[in-house]
């Protein structure tokens, strides 16, 4: 994994093809049941070894998708790839195969920088973390798509500890599994209804700590109030999802699927002027 990637953060959606080496065709060929991984904290890691008890994924293509907003020690994820591989290879026999890394910062500013104020007014809200987390699932579409994959495994969970985090309650969930599914892609959730910390260190082990090993964003915390409580208009939310962030990503899947240059920024402001 080069790192140098992480400095210049540059478009990696305009030709996927080139981050697919022969050795990764032949090996993604070669099993019955590819899944796309996504890698962050412990969260991510507990998903990927819950996905690998199912019986249709016979390997893991693990993915880091950079936003612009993290900062700390990029080391971190290629440590919690080799621990995955460990614990996968050891426990099940499932390959993980050598990491991707994806990003596209103009579809970021797109969906969650470019029409910040434009969101605020008609929803009466905002907080980049939800369309930030569209955005990670989307980048990971069209590598899918060219390995003829068709799972892709994320480590939201709806609660934790009963704490909340905006772009992980059920609604937002459900939001981002819709969008996929246009696509033809499945996106598992399998830590999804796990709240408990204890839960999630029994899949990954009892030395791993929430937070721990993993990058931080420039923007965490932004949807708390001063107590550290999360409060937001359902109906707001809703309207959010359902007249911005859905009909944007399903543009997106669309556009992409169509194989022209995108222009993000106008495809969004379209779709702002259309609600």
């Amino acid at each position: 994994m080069d790192e140098r990637i992480f400095l210049t953060k540059p478009d990696s959606l305009s030709d996927v093809e080139r981050l697919i080496s022969p050795s990764l065709r032949r090996q993604a060929e070669a099993v019955g049941g590819l899944a796309i991984g996504e890698i962050a904290g412990r969260d991510s890691i507990a998903a990927i070894i819950k996905a690998a008890e199912r019986d249709d994924i016979d390997a893991v293509l693990p993915t880091i998708v950079y936003t612009g907003t993290e900062y700390g020690d990029w080391d971190l994820l290629g440590e919690n790839i080799e621990y995955l591989r460990q614990s996968l290879e050891g426990k099940f026999g499932r390959p993980i195969f050598d990491a991707i890394v994806l990003g596209d910062p103009v579809l970021w500013h797109a969906l969650n920088g470019r029409f910040l104020s434009v969101l605020l007014e008609k929803f009466g809200f905002y907080s980049p973390c939800l369309g930030c987390h569209l955005y990670m699932h989307l980048v990971r579409v069209p590598l899918a798509k060219k390995l003829d994959c068709t799972k892709i495994v994320g480590g939201e969970r709806e609660a934790h500890e009963g704490r909340l985090k905006i772009n992980q309650v059920p609604m937002a969930l459900d939001a981002y599994i819709e969008v996929l599914s246009c696509a033809g892609i499945e996106l598992i959730l399998p830590i999804r209804k796990i709240d408990s910390n204890e839960k999630i260190k029994a899949i990954v082990g009892p030395d791993w700590e929430q937070g721990e090993r993993q990058l931080k964003c420039v923007f965490s915390g932004n949807y708390r109030t001063l107590d550290g409580s999360i409060a937001y208009d359902e109906d707001a939310l809703r309207r959010y999802f359902d007249e911005f962030a859905i009909p944007a990503g399903k543009e997106i899947l669309k556009a992409w699927q169509k194989g022209a240059e995108v222009n993000y920024v106008k495809l969004v402001g379209e779709i702002l002027r259309e609600k």
